[in-house]
């Protein structure tokens, strides 16, 4: 009895196991509920295995800095407006180089009107970096919030490393995707 029960759920895992291969060899199609799932299985069925897996990790990546970034983005934002500078706190607050590069930015959007552009406000055209300079530089209105400065400076350096091997479609080692993701972590913790 012992036996055939052991049998029965062995050859359920390999069938399982089977059923996963063929998949993702593109040989037996997965449940496709909605139009765009199947219009995206399509697309990918062709892309090699290693192209397919790897792009399901790196969107796991690109959300943690989509949100880390963003949410510095939008720190930064609420933190010049309650210091009383409103929606125009660029104006004051960024530097000649900052303004320079947004007005180049907005330029070249201006020469390609066929792409859709960024979020208006000058602080979606600014490196990642640059965030980093707009804190340490207003340190007075920041400092209640970090440990210290090196403390913001650190994670946004790292985060900005990791952040251009996503950008360019690279495939980025676990541990680098850890460490963004515990960066996103501290800054969640840290700002509340």
């Amino acid at each position: 009895m012992n036996q055939t029960i052991n049998n029965f759920i062995l050859r359920g895992i390999f069938g399982s196991f089977c059923v996963k291969d063929l998949q993702t060899a593109g040989l037996l199609r997965t449940p496709i509920y909605t139009q765009e799932e199947r219009r995206e299985h399509d697309l990918f069925v062709s892309c090699p295995e290693k192209i397919r897996s790897g792009s399901l990790q790196m969107q796991k990546y690109f959300r943690l800095l989509y949100v880390f970034e963003n949410l510095v983005r939008e720190f930064i934002d609420t933190t010049f407006k309650d210091a009383g500078d409103g929606d125009n706190w660029f104006d004051k607050r960024g530097t000649s180089d900052m303004k320079k590069k947004v007005a180049d930015r907005k330029k070249s959007e201006q020469n390609n009107q066929w792409h859709v552009g960024r979020n208006e406000h000058p602080l979606y055209y600014l490196d990642f970096s640059d965030l980093t300079l707009l804190i340490i530089n207003h340190w007075i209105l920041f400092k209640d919030f970090f440990p210290d400065q090196g403390w913001v400076s650190s994670r946004i350096k790292e985060s900005e490393r990791t952040r251009n091997v996503i950008a360019h479609t690279n495939d980025l080692a676990a541990e680098e995707g850890a460490r963004l993701e515990i960066h996103l972590r501290d800054w969640i913790n840290q700002i509340g």
